[in-house]
């Protein structure tokens, strides 16, 4: 067996082709630049989940709330009369975890914040580590590009969870593909065992932070094992992640059908699939950076999706696909190898896979940033002509810079579109119950629907019940036969709420209807029975007054 050992590339990579030449204290210095640029752009990028008050992310209103939930549940006997706490280790334990540790420290908006936050910081870091790992890159070129790729849509729905679970995935990808290329060159029987240990090891904690996730792991880590290298070793290796398979195996067995814990109503989960058309789905590609209605974050989402594309062909180019797995070749090819046909697999998955499947949405959506970086991931910088390179040297810092600032910017104009929330929420008692009827929860700042969980905001400070709570193993929250969500109509939608059929919800069952309009609508029409209580901006409560006649 021929071995193969890829000479060091750093001094090549941290900086474009005409520059190779510099002396190496020039080329540390700009590396030393870019690093310290790097961490500027950072800083920018997370004061966007501290500066201002309202935050635009979708769902992170409502993890603020569950999250004080949770942490009074045992003391609140107002909220157990209408809720069980169940929770158990499962694909968002690592979620609810952190959540728990932010809570103690900083309260429950204060954790939404950090939460928020993480993935920003991981992202970069995941990417930054995987080039150092596989391909001896140490420029930050790629923590740039981690930045960038750090805000899109699934940021503004405030998939935090599913965000930081592909950041704890990339570097357990980065491991198996460390631990694929030690198996094919054999150069130390015990740093091969030491490195299936490692991912033996880390496995489980991909599942535990986000199952979908986790499942695009093991996919990535079949197609890995044949389609390089030494395909019958690489295929033995997949008995490192037996523990985590067993893992997933027994949490699906305690959460199937229609098993609740003892004292909650159970919950029919019809995995009914949702597509969209050919329109929808071309959409979805400029997702990874789309935040603003600006066309700013558009444009470029489309400048990095095509040069992705371009830097793809040039390297699979060089690949040599043609002459099979060749055991013998550079490690950063089989690296390259693996790493497109992960990105070709996820892409042809994207495609196939519908919407939504039952209440878990964004299914193919999730999926573009996905193959975006593990094709960026892949480039082999040495091969790119120079036009390329200088794109990839000088590109990744004006993109997160721009998209960053931009994030900054829209979060501060979108203080004036939140505006009343907490006037309006502080007038919800504690211990009563509340109807949340979005008919307008869209920004004209940001894309997405930022207002249709702000009534969760009222858990932050006091129990109360609201009237739509994820019953799942997420939340770890099920519902006693006495929640009145139980009795909403199956036309009830938060984020999608055309109009309010009035005589199809139970008023009896609530004490407050909170309402959400433009900032300068008229105010909305309701049943007799219900009397304003506060307006302020978009916001409106009503409280529901005894009547004669009932309902």
């Amino acid at each position: 067996m021929t071995i193969h050992v890829t000479p060091p590339a750093s001094s090549a990579l941290d900086a474009p082709a005409v520059d190779s030449g510099r002396p190496a204290a020039a080329s540390e210095r700009s590396r030393m630049f870019g690093v310290i640029g790097l961490a500027a752009v950072m800083l920018v990028a997370t004061s966007v989940f501290w500066a201002f008050e309202a935050l635009p992310f979708q769902d992170l209103p409502a993890h603020a709330g569950l999250i004080a939930m949770r942490h009074r549940f045992e003391t609140s006997a107002f909220e157990q009369q209408f809720y069980v706490l169940a929770p158990h280790i499962g694909p968002y334990s690592l979620f609810r975890f952190l959540g728990e540790a932010f809570v103690r420290v900083i309260g429950p908006v204060g954790a939404v914040r950090a939460l928020g936050t993480l993935p920003v910081i991981a992202t970069p870091l995941a990417m930054l580590f995987a080039r150092r790992r596989l391909y001896n890159d140490t420029s930050p070129t790629y923590g740039f590009l981690g930045v960038a790729l750090s805000f899109g849509i699934m940021t503004l729905l405030g998939f935090a969870s599913y965000l930081l679970g592909v950041a704890v995935m990339l570097v357990g990808l980065t491991l198996w593909l460390d631990l694929l290329a030690a198996t094919d060159d054999a150069v130390d029987p015990r740093a091969v065992r030491r490195r299936e240990l490692i991912v033996a090891a880390y496995a489980p904690l991909m599942f535990v932070a986000h199952g979908h996730a986790f499942l695009l792991f093991l996919l990535c880590a079949a197609i890995a094992a044949v389609v390089t290298g030494d395909r019958l070793q690489r295929l033995v290796r997949l008995r490192a992640l037996a523990p985590a398979f067993l893992l997933a195996a027994w949490v699906a067995w305690i959460e199937r059908g229609t098993t609740t814990p003892p004292g909650s109503v159970p919950q029919v989960n019809q995995l009914i699939p949702r597509f969209q058309g050919p329109a929808d789905k071309l959409g979805l590609l400029i997702s990874p950076t789309l935040m603003t209605r600006t066309g700013i974050d558009f444009l470029l989402g489309v400048v990095i999706l095509a040069f992705a594309v371009a830097c793809a062909i040039v390297t699979v180019r060089s690949l040599g696909f043609r002459t099979g797995a060749r055991i013998d070749a550079p490690t950063d090819v089989r690296h390259s190898r693996a790493l497109y046909a992960c990105a070709a697999a996820i892409a042809l998955a994207f495609v196939a896979l519908p919407h939504a499947v039952g209440w878990f949405g964004f299914v193919d959506g999730r999926l573009v940033p996905v193959a975006l970086i593990l094709a960026l991931l892949g480039i082999r910088r040495p091969v790119l002509p120079r036009s390329f390179s200088l794109g990839l040297h000088y590109g990744p810092p004006l993109v997160a810079s721009t998209i960053s600032v931009l994030a900054l910017v829209a979060s501060y104009r979108f203080q004036d579109e939140a505006r009343g929330y907490k006037e309006v929420l502080a007038r919800v008692p504690a211990e009563s119950r509340l109807l949340n009827l979005p008919i307008d929860p869209n920004s004209d700042v940001f894309t997405a629907h930022p207002f249709i969980h702000y009534d969760k905001l009222v858990l932050v400070e006091r129990p109360i019940v609201v009237s739509d709570i994820w019953f799942h193993q997420g939340s770890a929250l099920y519902p006693t036969p006495e929640n009145p969500a139980l009795r909403l109509p199956a036309s009830y939608s938060e984020s999608n709420l055309k109009f309010i059929d009035w005589p199809a919800y139970h008023l009896d069952d609530w004490d407050y209807v909170l309402i959400r309009t433009r900032p300068n609508a008229d105010q909305p029409h309701t049943p007799d029975r219900l009397a304003l209580e506060e307006h302020s901006g978009g916001w409106w409560l009503f409280r529901r007054v005894e009547t004669h006649g009932g309902s």
